[in-house]
C-alpha cells in the first residue's frame, strides 16, 4: 500500500474513533525505534541455564525477579506497591501421598479397591492433611448450569449430600469463550457444591488429546499451588469437596457398570453436544493424604501516572509471567526447563512496551501499571493475587493486556486477539491493526481453550475487559511450511520441555511486532474518552460483574 493512501486510511479511522493524528502520531514515532535485539537480549538472560527454569520460590526465579526489578528502576517506572516493586505472594504447595490416598467402589457388600495412578489420581485437599468422603455416585453429564444457553445437567438429579461424576468439558454447541469457561474446574466446583454436591470425579473424553494419562500422573505427583489470603487460607480451594478425583477413561467402565448405559454411548452424546444425568447405583469411598508447604514468591508492579486529572483514576493493566516449571525430569541431559517462548517472551515484549510509553513526549492520559507475575503455570496464580489485592491505593483497574508466549516463528501478517469480541477494546484493537496493516483471524484452535490459559483470564473473571494477542498463521507465496502445523508441531516437540531454550528459529522482527500491536492497543485506551466496557448483553459482562 502506497503512503499516501496508508494515511489518509489512519486519519479515516482516527477519526472515526475521535482520536486526532497529532495524538496518536507520537506513538507512531515512536514505535519505530522499537528494538528486536533488545527483545532478544532479554529472552537470553531470562532463559539461560543460571536462571534454573525460574521455578518460583527457587533461586533461578529471585534471580529472575531482581534483573526484572533493575529494569523497571532503569526505565524509570514508578514503584507499584508503596515505595517497592515488589508484592509478597504467598502460596501453598500440596501434594499427594498416594500411598496412603485411597477409593473404593461400593456395590452393596462388594468394595473393589482401585489403584492410585492406574485407575484414578486425586487432587490435593488444600485446608487438612486428611479428608475423606463416602457417599453415592451421580453422573451429571458436564456438570454445567447454563440458563444462557437452555442448558442443564442438574435439572430434575438430587446431588446433595453425594460425589458427582462428570465430563471434563463443556458442549461443543456452546461458542467457544463461553464453552471454555464452563470447561473450568472452578465453574463446574461452584455448581456442585451450589447443589449440595460433597466430592467429585471427572474423566476425559477419548477425543481430547491435550494431554495424556501418564503425563497428568506425573504432574499431580508433583503436586499444585494455591494463593493464600490474610488469614493463611488457601484461596480458590473449594474445601466443601472433601476429595476430588480423576478418572482413567481406560477404565470408565467399572463407574457404570450398574447402569444401563455405557461409556461409549456418554462418548456418543458429548460429540453431539448433550448428554443425560442418572444415579450409578453404586458408592464410593475416597480419602486423601496431603502434604504441605509454604512457599514465598512474589510478583513486580511498576507504574507510570495518567497526565489527564479524571482519567488517571482509571487503570490499565500490563501483565506478563515470570514463572516458569524450574528443573525436570531430564532428556538426553539436560533438565532444565528453560521456557524461552513461555514466557521470557512476553517479559521480554512487556520491557519494549514499558521503554515506548517511557520514550513518549508526554504521558498518556490513564494510568498504567505493569505486572510480572508469579504462579501462572500453576494456576494463573499471581496474577489471580494481584487483581484481588491490588496495590492502587485509590482508582479503579479498567483493563488489562497480557502478554504469554505470542507466537513469533515468522512474519506477523495477522493477529488473533483473545477477548476482543467480548469488549470496547475490540474497537481499538481493530483499529491499531489497521494502522499496523495487520488482519484479524478467528481463533484457530478452539479446542485447546486459550481463552482461559493466560493471565488475562484473571481479570475477566474480576469483570475487567482484557486481551490476550498471539499470532495468526496468515502465509506469503515464499512460505514452504503450513504456518497453523508449524503452531501445532511446537506445541508438541517444545511446549513445556527442555527444548524450549534460545536454540529456536525465533523471528525478533515479528517479535517486535507484538510489542508495536500491543502497545499501540493500549495507547489508544489510555488515551480515548470512553472507559472500556463490556459490549452489551456480553456473555462474560453479565457473568463476571464487579
Amino acid at each position: 500500500m502506497r503512503k499516501p493512501i496508508l494515511f489518509l486510511l489512519i486519519l479515516e479511522i482516527l477519526f472515526s474513533f475521535k482520536i486526532s493524528a497529532q495524538d496518536i502520531n507520537p506513538a507512531l514515532q515512536v514505535m519505530d525505534k522499537i528494538s528486536p535485539n533488545a527483545i532478544k537480549g532479554h529472552m537470553t538472560f531470562l532463559s539461560d541455564d543460571l536462571l534454573e527454569g525460574r521455578q518460583p520460590g527457587k533461586r533461578g526465579f529471585a534471580i529472575g525477579s531482581k534483573y526484572i526489578e533493575s529494569q523497571m528502576i532503569g526505565l524509570g517506572l514508578e514503584p507499584g506497591n508503596g515505595d517497592s516493586y515488589i508484592q509478597e505472594v504467598p502460596f501453598r504447595h500440596a501434594w499427594v501421598d498416594a500411598e496412603n490416598s485411597t477409593f473404593q467402589l461400593i456395590d452393596g457388600n462388594i468394595t473393589e479397591d482401585l489403584q492410585f495412578g492406574e485407575h484414578f489420581i486425586l487432587s490435593p485437599y488444600f485446608n487438612a492433611e486428611n479428608s475423606s468422603v463416602k457417599a453415592p455416585l451421580v453422573f451429571v453429564g458436564f456438570g454445567v448450569s447454563a440458563p444462557e444457553f437452555n442448558y442443564d445437567d442438574y435439572k430434575g438429579i438430587d446431588v446433595k449430600g453425594k460425589i458427582v461424576v462428570y465430563i471434563n468439558d463443556a458442549p461443543n454447541t456452546f461458542p467457544n469463550s463461553e464453552r471454555a469457561y464452563y470447561a473450568t474446574g472452578d465453574a463446574k466446583y461452584k455448581e456442585a457444591i451450589k447443589r449440595g454436591a460433597v466430592g467429585a470425579i471427572s474423566f476425559m473424553l477419548p477425543s481430547n488429546k491435550r494431554t495424556s494419562w501418564p503425563a497428568m500422573v506425573r504432574r499431580i505427583k508433583s503436586g499444585s499451588f494455591k494463593w493464600l489470603n490474610e488469614k493463611d487460607e488457601a484461596a480458590n480451594s473449594y474445601p466443601e469437596l472433601k476429595t476430588v478425583a480423576l478418572f482413567n477413561n481406560a477404565y470408565l467402565s467399572k463407574l457404570f457398570s450398574k447402569t444401563d448405559i455405557t461409556p461409549e454411548q456418554i462418548y456418543d452424546l458429548a460429540e453431539k453436544g448433550t448428554s443425560k444425568s442418572f444415579p450409578l447405583n453404586s458408592s464410593a469411598a475416597l480419602s486423601v493424604k496431603t502434604n504441605r508447604e509454604k512457599i514465598n514468591t512474589n510478583n513486580l508492579i511498576g507504574t507510570i501516572t495518567g497526565s489527564d486529572p479524571k482519567l488517571k483514576d482509571e487503570y490499565l493493566v500490563y501483565t506478563a509471567h515470570l514463572d516458569h516449571l524450574g528443573i525436570g525430569n531430564p532428556v538426553e541431559g539436560d533438565s532444565i526447563y528453560n521456557g524461552a517462548h513461555d514466557n521470557a517472551s512476553g517479559m521480554s515484549i512487556l520491557l519494549e512496551i514499558i521503554k515506548a510509553y517511557k520514550s513518549l513526549p508526554e504521558k498518556p492520559k490513564r494510568s498504567i501499571i505493569f505486572t510480572v507475575v508469579t504462579g501462572e503455570e500453576s494456576g494463573l496464580l499471581g496474577s489471580d493475587y494481584f487483581i484481588n489485592n491490588p496495590t492502587i491505593k485509590s482508582g479503579k483497574i479498567v483493563a488489562n493486556i497480557a502478554m504469554d508466549m505470542p507466537f513469533f516463528f515468522h512474519p506477523i501478517l495477522d493477529i488473533v486477539p483473545y477477548g476482543a469480541v467480548h469488549s470496547s477494546l475490540g474497537q481499538q484493537t481493530a483499529q491499531a491493526a489497521e494502522i499496523l496493516n495487520l488482519k484479524i483471524s478467528p481463533d484457530p484452535f478452539p479446542e485447546q481453550v486459550v481463552f482461559i490459559r493466560s493471565d488475562h483470564y484473571s481479570f475477566i473473571k474480576k469483570g475487567i475487559p482484557a486481551l490476550f494477542i498471539k499470532s495468526g498463521f496468515m502465509t506469503v507465496p515464499s512460505d514452504t511450511i503450513d504456518r497453523s502445523k508449524l503452531d501445532v508441531g511446537w506445541r508438541s516437540t517444545h511446549y513445556h520441555t527442555v527444548r524450549d531454550d534460545m536454540n529456536q528459529p525465533f523471528d525478533f522482527n515479528a517479535a517486535a511486532m507484538h510489542v508495536k500491536v500491543n502497545f499501540l492497543i493500549g495507547y489508544l485506551v489510555c488515551n480515548q474518552a470512553v472507559t472500556p466496557h463490556w459490549n452489551p448483553g456480553d456473555f462474560f459482562g453479565n457473568k463476571m460483574k464487579q
